[in-house]
């Protein structure tokens, strides 16, 4: 077993836990933070990578030298089979995920880093938004209507909502999913 390069740990201030400890602590497990880049980061017309894609990806972008791993390791690791994977595995990870190395050992970092994850996608789903109803606001016929509801009660509104959905249907038109549905909520 190699010692660590440096003073010893209590001399640097880091505090050593004995296996099994970040549990009872409520620390998330490397695997944990693994299945939640997993799950959040990837492009938003699919779903998430597969450990064969993420594998592949990281040797297609690796330069000579740089760290690599398999869809195994991926897998073994995500599933906890793996519970202390090398350096250069989350060095690996880290960089195909757009995230430091630290994300993986150190909770704070784990937290700020979500965090913006969480900023990011929100700030998309906006952007999303007003891209849809600028969409929607350029024909003129659509803006005047609209335009001609504002101050209408809600009963009303709930009656014409229902009277367009008739005509979208007549028309051969897709149904238009509720906002809330849309973004996955019930």
């Amino acid at each position: 077993m190699t010692q660590p390069v440096g003073p010893p740990a209590s001399k640097r201030g880091v505090m050593i836990m004995e296996m099994g400890d970040e549990h009872s602590a409520g620390r998330r497990t490397i695997a944990q933070k693994l299945d939640y880049l997993i799950t959040e980061i990837h492009p938003k017309d699919r779903g998430p990578f597969t450990y064969q894609e993420i594998a592949d990806q990281i040797r297609k972008r690796a330069k000579e030298g740089d760290p690599t791993v398999s869809h195994g390791t991926v897998q073994a690791i995500r599933t906890g089979k793996v519970t202390n994977p090398g350096v250069d595995s989350l060095r690996a990870l880290a960089s195909f995920f757009g995230v430091p190395p630290s994300y993986f050992l150190d909770d704070e970092v784990s937290s700020a880093v979500e965090t913006r994850i969480r900023e990011i996608k929100e700030s998309t789903e906006k952007a999303d938004a007003n891209d849809e109803l600028a969409e929607v606001f350029a024909d003129k016929d659509v803006r005047a209507v609209a335009f001609r509801l504002g101050g209408l009660s809600a009963k009303s509104l709930r009656g014409i909502k229902g009277i367009v959905e008739g005509f979208r249907k007549a028309e051969g038109l897709p149904e238009v999913p509720s906002r809330r549905t849309r973004r996955g909520r019930s």
